[in-house]
């Protein structure tokens, strides 16, 4: 009976011991995400400063009812993975502008303004305040309060989540516009910042602060805007502020021309797909191989299709082959295999080469690059890479960047380089948003209609007390540049869109019924088979501005709800009073009168971010 027992007891300690193996294994296949937030102001020299002195004036979105007073956090941290970040990408990533910005934009290359406050300015250990605090009122309208401290965010994820690069920007505080009425930016397409916090989000983790650029949150919606016959066109609106009951929000439209597939030129795409051991992944190579079998679907087939693919070195899998002849070109993309290093630099040039080869002048000359972002081999600098695209992008050949999976994954270089390459940067982290992108947008927008497309804001100081403009923080240009058609800024394809949002205070005793202008919105541009410089404006009236938020359209409002959740995302002081389980309250009512996929989504977005805030 003892030695039955022993043996009972000797067998319930080994499987004791198996059970323990097995919990520290998923303990170490599963670890925390950082989500500490620093952020950056800037002052009225256009420098970055702490945020830790900001005191943003409490807001709600409501008509007819008063802000709750609030006790938010100030004091927001950074993360060691923001610091690794910006050293393997090579330091300072902004884009190159001829001697800094001006007053008003966040950060100053030449004074390398963009690095992250060290750690000796800001407590490594504080994670940072996500607010979205408990619901306030449920009202019709969204109202959005605060009722007391926020509860620490879920950091739970998985290895994937961990190790991503990203770039902090800061944020843009207000500028008097008596000091500097003048705020000057480069168009910006790109959407692969909302796709990433979806991304997130869908892993039941809230993005990583720096992660979130507000303008491609705003330009992953469309809009209700005008269509031009050709080249670009801007409209104006406004209604009140969900970050301060005594501001407004005024929106800023670009709108591209439509141009019908029949009526564009051929196209020829050269694919550089990194096949490197890090893409062994259905997210990653698998889902770049289901969104270029989509591509080919959709284009027509005079257009050409090439495939080099790099890991330890490149090579051409598919020299220029007319869509025509679909099999071989499917054939090519179902015998993509990957293994070794990412030597980027070779894929590049490799790729570059071959589309200098076959490029179709009169038609449309696009590289576009899928890929994780890592380069480890090679040159692995992001300028450096991006001085190499430089004079391929001014002959014609744009550069589009789609980025895959999470893990190791690298931001800041796909969306630099689409940047330097004249293109866009989009994010793919499901089928549908490969069917969106390749089999909607990315053929409807082929052909380029505007190059170095710019903005700039003049605010009359009689009207504008002070202003600040959401995003665009890696998009500055200088105010004397605005003109200087030799300054690189950001190009359009057909039937694209561009959203800019700014929070205005207005002068003691203006008022929105008053007939007057608060500025003039100026847009120039390049037309890109001309070269001719088109630059037209429009007035931001008083009388274009809502009083009451039921009263603006319904895609101002669904832009406002955009823009407010970016800035909460990345814990923007100025949002600090605004309430998640209302902002979702709000975006679930947007979506139920758009009926639209998109804003279903978004709605169930913020309602999942509320839930883990």
């Amino acid at each position: 009976m003892n030695r039955t027992l022993a043996a009972v007891v000797a067998v319930g300690t080994i499987l004791a011991a198996c059970g323990n193996d097995d919990d520290s294994g998923a303990d170490e296949s599963s670890t925390e995400i950082e989500s500490g937030r620093d952020g950056a102001a800037q002052d009225a020299e256009g420098d970055l400063v702490e945020t830790a002195d900001t005191q943003p004036p409490t807001g709600v979105f409501e008509d007819d009812t008063d802000a709750a007073d609030t006790d938010a956090s100030d004091e927001p941290a950074t993360t060691d993975a923001m610091a690794e970040a910006t050293e393997d990408a090579g330091g300072d990533t902004a884009p190159e502008s001829e001697g800094g910005l001006d007053s008003g934009e966040a950060a100053d290359p030449a004074d390398d303004a963009e690095a992250p406050l060290d750690d000796s300015e800001v407590d490594p250990d504080d994670t940072g305040d996500r607010s979205g605090d408990e619901a306030g009122d449920d009202s019709e309208g969204g109202l959005f309060e605060e009722d007391g401290p926020a509860p620490e965010p879920s950091t739970d994820a998985e290895d994937r989540l961990d190790d991503n690069r990203f770039e902090d920007y800061g944020y843009r505080d207000f500028v008097e516009a008596a000091t500097d009425p003048l705020s000057t930016f480069a168009l910006d397409v790109d959407t692969g910042s909302y796709s990433v916090g979806r991304r997130f989000l869908a892993e039941g983790s809230l993005p990583p602060r720096e992660s979130v650029r507000p303008e491609e949150y705003v330009n992953a919606f469309d809009y209700d805007y005008d269509a031009p016959r050709d080249g670009l066109e801007i409209g104006v609106d406004g209604g009140p502020s969900p970050f301060d009951e005594d501001n407004v929000l005024v929106r800023i439209g670009v709108q591209g021309e439509v141009v019908d597939a029949d009526d564009r030129g051929d196209a020829t795409l050269t694919f550089v797909i990194d096949t490197s051991g890090s893409m062994d992944r259905d997210d990653r190579l698998g889902l770049v191989k289901q969104s270029l079998t989509i591509l080919v679907d959709e284009l027509e087939d005079d257009d050409r299709v090439a495939i080099v693919t790099y890991s330890d070195s490149s090579g051409i899998v598919l020299e220029p082959t007319r869509v025509s002849d679909r099999d071989t070109i499917l054939d090519a993309i179902d015998g993509l295999e990957s293994g070794g290093s990412t030597n980027l630099e070779s894929g590049l040039r490799e790729g570059y080469e071959l589309a200098r080869n076959a490029f179709n002048e009169g038609g449309i000359n696009r590289v576009i690059i899928a890929s994780d972002g890592v380069a480890n081999a090679g040159i692995t600098d992001v300028d450096a890479l991006g001085r190499f695209i430089r004079d391929d992008a001014d002959n014609g050949i744009d550069l589009v960047t789609v980025g895959f999976g999470l893990g190791n994954f690298n931001d800041v270089l796909m969306e630099q380089l689409a940047d330097n390459g004249d293109g866009f940067y989009a994010y793919v982290d499901t089928l549908d948003e490969a069917e969106r992108l390749f089999e909607d947008e990315l053929t409807s927008t082929l052909l380029t209609v505007a190059k170095d497309a710019k903005i700039q804001v003049e605010f009359d100081d009689r009207f504008v007390d002070s202003y600040r403009l959401i995003g665009f923080e890696n998009r500055g240009v200088r105010d004397s540049d605005f003109d200087n058609d030799a300054v690189d800024a950001g190009e359009l394809g057909a039937g694209h869109q561009v959203t800019a949002m700014y929070e205005i205070r207005l002068v003691d005793g203006v008022s929105l019924g008053d007939r007057a202008e608060l500025g003039i919105v100026a847009l120039r541009w390049e037309d890109p088979d001309s070269g001719e410089v088109t630059e037209i404006d429009e007035d931001i009236d008083l009388r274009d501005i809502e009083e009451r938020w039921t009263d603006t359209p319904d895609d101002f409002q669904l832009a406002t709800v955009v823009a407010t959740f970016a800035e909460k995302m990345r814990d923007n002081p100025y949002a600090d009073d605004v309430d998640m389980d209302d902002l979702a309250v709000e975006a679930g009512r947007i979506a139920d009168e758009m009926d639209s996929d998109d804003v279903d989504e978004l709605a169930q977005l913020v309602r999942d971010a509320a839930d883990l805030t």
